[in-house]
């Protein structure tokens, strides 16, 4: 099972809910990555244990992260990486929620 990220407007309202699947987390985070090295990305790093809001700076520097980190991802999951990117970019979106199992 995936992440859920939870899509929250201005208004602290939920608007949308989007699954970051599993295999995509696991090619962000296999050990022959870089992603330590990136202050945001790496506070979901564990899938179990992933609770953590991102809003202001906070998701700016996320998006940031994952923008920067998209070269390090193989070209099969391009396109699941650019949905994630797309949906929590969105500028309805003012706050994310990404639970774990």
């Amino acid at each position: 099972m995936g992440l859920d990220v939870l899509l929250y407007d201005i208004d602290n309202k939920l608007i949308s809910m989007y699954e970051f699947d599993k295999e995509l987390h696991k090619e962000i985070f296999s050990s022959n990555k870089r992603w330590a090295s990136y202050s945001f990305l790496r506070k979901i790093h564990d899938h179990y244990r992933t609770n953590k809001e991102f809003s202001g700076k906070e998701l700016e520097g996320f998006i940031s992260d994952l923008r920067n980190y998209k070269p390090l991802i193989p070209d099969k999951s391009h396109t699941s990486f650019e949905l994630l990117l797309d949906v929590i970019s969105d500028t309805k979106v003012q706050k994310i929620r990404i639970n774990g199992d």
